[in-house]
């Protein structure tokens, strides 16, 4: 055997290491997207809740100004003119 089979066969022989590390990389790597591709998973059924459930509570509130308006702009104005007098009063003793 020559000079140029003993370099081929050193040569081939630290490829091995190099290959197999690149290969660790690979499988690692992989599992690495796997668990972000679970975590997202995870994140769109937390999100799609909660619009699910922001819906809902908007349909709620929505049906309820609907069916109530006439009685919320009473008590918006109870409440307003509760606050003016408040407002006035303390205005007043300041001065």
């Amino acid at each position: 055997m020559g000079p140029g089979g003993i370099a081929t066969i050193i040569a081939a022989s630290a490829l091995i290491p190099i290959s197999l590390a690149i290969g660790y990389a690979i499988v690692r790597v992989g599992r690495l997207i796997d668990e972000v591709q679970k975590t997202l998973k995870s994140v769109n059924r937390i999100v799609s809740t909660a619009e699910n459930f922001t819906e809902k509570v908007t349909g709620s509130i929505t049906g309820l100004v609907e069916k109530n308006a006439g009685l919320l702009k009473i008590i918006g104005s109870l409440i307003g003119a509760l606050a003016g007098k408040k407002f006035g009063r303390s205005e007043r003793e300041h001065e």
